[in-house]
């Protein structure tokens, strides 16, 4: 029963991470002047944002990952 709690966990980390992983990747796509590339990641990101349960948690983490992407690295 433990290992089904943490693989539960451990999908629903991932679940988390994905959108701001992609909305990240999307950002340096569309600052790299690469916008199908940016948007394909963007439509993936914000498929994976509806699936995560509080959904606006989701589409934060998405526009929280491009606006990191996007800005400028130091």
């Amino acid at each position: 029963m433990t290992s089904f709690t943490f693989l539960a966990g451990l999908l629903l980390l991932v679940l988390f991470a994905l959108p701001l992983l992609l909305g990240f990747l999307a950002g340096r796509a569309f600052r790299e002047g690469r916008g199908r590339v940016g948007l394909g990641l963007l439509l993936f990101g914000g498929f994976l944002g509806l699936l995560a349960r509080p959904r606006p948690l989701g589409f934060l983490l998405l526009l929280l990952g491009v606006l990191l992407g996007y800005g400028r690295l130091r």
